[in-house]
């Protein structure tokens, strides 16, 4: 029987994350409005000193909320 070998070719992708999850794998928060995302992104602030950007999703239509750009 022949064996397979995995072969690793150089300059292939690495694995693509989708953008639709987090960075933990888990799927992002959609929030129907910017000013839901806006308030939760101000919540986040208050209560955890977390600041973060919200932005308009092109996958699903709503609002997330990531990283604030540098400044």
């Amino acid at each position: 029987m022949a064996s397979r070998r995995r072969i690793r070719r150089q300059g292939s992708p690495r694995p693509v994350r989708l953008p639709h999850y987090r960075a933990d794998g888990q799927p992002k928060t959609r929030f129907a409005s910017e000013q839901d995302a806006n308030r939760a992104a101000f919540s986040s602030r208050l209560d955890l000193g977390v600041d973060l950007a919200v932005y308009a999703c092109d996958i699903c239509g709503g609002w997330h909320l990531g990283n604030s750009p540098e400044r």
